[in-house]
């Protein structure tokens, strides 16, 4: 079967062309659009604004990973790795990102959020015993997974991703184990 590119697809690949030379909030809808031939009404048709359309890109690399996780295709650890990763094997386009939004605009929060909700999302359709606790250290969880990776994003740690995956892993609250470590979650818990 041959796999034909979305509209977001090709906008996201736009943006991320114009990124290696230009700062992400320099870069106008105009620029994206030009470079790949459509118009600024078919952008506006899939997308707010650019900002919106940086933290999709991520965001849906990030579901598919976390899709497979709930699937039981992948463990937690492996999607830990595999959400590190991402950042890592793109460092120039998401620093560039980090760097460049702020505010309401962030590429961070937007991301980070949506991270979030992912996981919150998937605990609390599992039908298990999920109190406000649980909750709570999943989104503590998440928000030091964010600003541990974000911190070595930009620090230049020599950490490589496997032992940053490995402090990450072990900084799992026990009232989670049972949700990440479980084998197979459901994946209609992850809709």
């Amino acid at each position: 079967m041959i796999y034909r590119k979305t509209t977001k697809e090709i906008l996201g690949e736009s943006l991320h062309e114009l990124a290696h030379s230009k700062n992400v909030d320099k870069i106008t809808i105009r620029e994206i659009t030009e470079n790949c031939e459509m118009s600024p009404g078919t952008f506006y048709h899939h997308f707010h604004d650019k900002y919106e359309l940086i933290a999709w890109i991520y965001n849906y690399q990030m579901e598919d990973i976390f899709l497979d996780f709930c699937a039981g295709t992948e463990d937690w650890r492996q999607t830990l790795v595999d959400m590190i990763t991402i950042l890592d094997n793109d460092r120039s386009f998401y620093m560039n990102a980090l760097k460049n939004t702020v505010g309401q605009n962030s590429f961070f929060q937007a991301t980070h959020e949506r991270s979030i909700e992912l996981l919150t999302d998937m605990i609390k359709n599992t039908g298990s015993n999920v109190n406000y606790e649980v909750i709570f250290d999943a989104k503590f969880y998440l928000r030091g997974i964010s600003y541990t990776i974000l911190d070595w994003f930009f620090s230049g740690s020599d950490l490589t991703v496997e032992q940053l995956t490995d402090y990450l892993y072990r900084a799992m609250p026990e009232k989670l184990r049972p949700f990440l470590m479980q084998a197979e979650v459901n994946t209609d818990d992850c809709k």
